[in-house]
């Protein structure tokens, strides 16, 4: 499979600012201070972008046996891409503030809504600023799109089919993008409990990422699938505290010419929600 372009460079986006067909999304936001993205949002952004939450736009009701960020309802974000006036056409760019941890989830929103003109602007905002590309604190208004759904209903995993196939002892190929300390139990400074999903692999996102939040060079984001001996020979899923970091690992191997992992969009949040569901600790 010849390697696709799930990123875009700062220079590039650039180039096309006044496209009409483009559609600049911002979806910064910190896990531990809610109100913080749409703060930096309302101070400066990229010129045209318009704010997505990613509880309020990119994430469904949270139950009792859901995780933190369950997928939305497909009309309710369908109504909201229309909104901000995306149609089948849109080239969307999403970015946050460097890294892609939350731009992902709507990049991933995106291809499992069957849109597959998406980008997510590497190194993000920091890296456009850095640029002195053209910043502004301006509210963007645009004609309501025309978007209609194709859902792709075979991108995901359930914490059914893993638990069953845990039960059953039968082999599974589940990476876990979390960073090595929560994987392995050692601290777990949002959810309720420590650890992983028995059988599941960790390979923490960052790796594939700069110290400044840019992707490595599709040479280095090879060796490292190679290393983990990921191929498209099996069938694999990705997963993360709540199933948003995880789609960054989708991105890095779309980057890599794999075919692009099932996702557990529930993850370790929703995994824990049941006490009757295995957890493992160490590596």
């Amino acid at each position: 499979m010849q390697p696709k372009n799930p990123i875009i460079s700062v220079s590039d986006l650039y180039q096309k600012i006044n496209d009409i067909n483009i559609r600049i999304i911002d979806t910064r936001f910190s896990l531990f201070n809610k109100n913080e993205g749409k703060a930096l949002f309302d101070k400066s952004h990229i010129t045209g972008a318009i704010y997505a939450d990613l509880d309020k736009d990119l994430a469904g009701n949270i139950t009792e046996s859901s995780g933190r960020h369950p997928l939305p309802n497909v009309s309710t974000i369908s109504g909201k891409l229309r909104k901000w006036g995306i149609n089948k056409l849109t080239h969307v760019i999403v970015y946050d503030h460097n890294n892609g941890s939350i731009a992902s989830r709507l990049w991933w929103l995106l291809k499992w809504l069957g849109h597959e003109k998406v980008s997510v602007l590497d190194g993000g905002f920091l890296e456009w600023e850095k640029s002195n590309f053209p910043i502004d604190n301006s509210i963007s208004n645009y004609e309501p799109g025309n978007f209609v759904p194709v859902l792709k209903e075979d991108k995901t995993w359930t914490a059914e089919l893993i638990n069953r196939w845990i039960e059953q002892s039968k082999n599974f190929f589940l990476i876990d993008a979390r960073d090595e300390n929560r994987y392995r139990g050692i601290e777990e400074p949002i959810d309720k409990k420590a650890g992983h999903i028995p059988g599941a692999i960790n390979i923490p996102f960052t790796l594939f990422l700069e110290e400044n939040g840019v992707w490595k060079n599709l040479i280095e984001i090879r060796a490292i699938w190679k290393k983990y001996q990921v191929n498209d020979n099996v069938e694999w899923a990705v997963m993360c505290g709540s199933g948003v970091t995880a789609c960054h690992l989708s991105i890095s191997a779309e980057l890599a010419g794999l075919s692009s992992p099932k996702l557990y969009p529930g993850s370790w949040s929703e995994w824990i929600s049941d006490n009757n569901r295995p957890i493992a600790n160490g590596r």
